[in-house]
């Protein structure tokens, strides 16, 4: 199939998530581009519903938006109570804003760059009373964390770390975000991006990671998660040591619990994560043309088959798109 779509196979927690999910919900979101020779209305629908986000992953978003908001800013200014406010009251309008132009429908002014409009307003779900409830979740993890030890900790950081890295999610910088794996063979050609939440350099040796997390909590203490320990592979493969060498620690913080786990990381989870990606890379390769992942080029829809759980397909935001490809197959 040709095509002009020329990005190499890229592997992420949620890429591979989803795929376990569901194969075909695997081809909607990655694999768009392919609909074009099937059908042009499908693939431009399917463009819209990619980025549809629910009221749930909303609540995620905007939590992680306020944080950074009020995180760098605090990096570079002294905060009194107006000017937090006043960060606070930016993030509540824009989501109120947001949601009224979701409302309208009106998808012909789509733009890639301004993902805003909700999944339940595109299936018309009538959520108006459920924007409040949001809108206080999101404050209340931050308000949670303002008034935590985290927050003296990270002002402590900023006086006395050497380097302290803060997401700007708004604005994702992908090339910094790139983890260079050229020095491992069997993955040199895999695209990985990773940046955490929060980042501390204390010395040219000493690394803290944490990750802010406003969903489910993990039940399982004492296991480091993927995503942490790509961080970890990352900050190794840039400054070209060993665990011997330097000591990374790393945490994930729940909100608005503020639980956390953690500890410091461990040969065995750079082991585990190199592992996982040769064995991930190896289970995408099965869904593209000759497993050839600098092309990246999907195998023909009809062989990344649907999940057989109702319940799945029930809330999957590409059910409408999903149904209608049965047409062509």
């Amino acid at each position: 199939m040709a095509n002009n779509y020329h990005h190499t196979l890229t592997w992420s927690t949620t890429r591979i998530t989803v795929l376990e999910y569901c194969n075909k919900k695997y081809y909607l979101n990655y694999y768009p581009h392919a609909l074009r020779n099937i059908n042009e209305e499908l693939r431009l629908t399917t463009l819209l519903l990619k980025n549809l986000k629910s009221m749930d992953m909303r609540v995620g978003e905007k939590t992680h938006h306020l944080l950074s908001d009020y995180l760098n800013a605090l990096k570079h200014w002294s905060l009194d109570e107006e000017a937090i406010q006043a960060i606070k009251d930016r993030v509540i309008w824009e989501m109120r804003d947001e949601f009224e132009i979701s409302k309208t429908r009106d998808y012909t002014s789509y733009d890639r760059d301004h993902k805003f409009w909700l999944s339940e307003h595109y299936y018309w779900e009538n959520v108006d009373d459920k924007l409040e409830d949001v809108i206080q979740k999101v404050v209340n993890n931050f308000d949670t964390f303002l008034n935590s030890d985290w927050n003296e900790t990270v002002q402590h950081y900023f006086k006395t770390a050497k380097t302290v890295y803060v997401e700007k999610p708004r604005k994702k910088d992908f090339e910094n975000m790139k983890v260079n794996l050229s020095s491992l063979p069997e993955l040199k050609n895999l695209n990985v991006m990773a940046a955490p939440d929060f980042g501390v350099i204390f010395s040219d040796n000493n690394y803290l990671i944490i990750d802010r997390k406003t969903g489910q909590e993990k039940i399982d203490t004492d296991w480091t998660s993927e995503q942490l320990k790509i961080y970890a592979l990352k900050t190794l493969l840039k400054s070209r040591s060993t665990l011997d060498d330097i000591h990374i620690e790393w945490y994930e913080v729940y909100l608005p619990s503020l639980n956390k786990i953690g500890g410091k990381i461990e040969k065995i989870d750079i082991d585990h994560i190199i592992q996982k990606l040769k064995d991930d890379m190896e289970y995408q390769k099965q869904f593209i043309v000759d497993g050839d992942i600098v092309k990246n080029e999907p195998l023909e829809h009809t062989h990344f088959p649907r999940t057989t759980s109702a319940k799945k397909c029930a809330t999957c935001t590409f059910r409408k798109v999903c149904e209608d490809l049965k047409n062509f197959e």
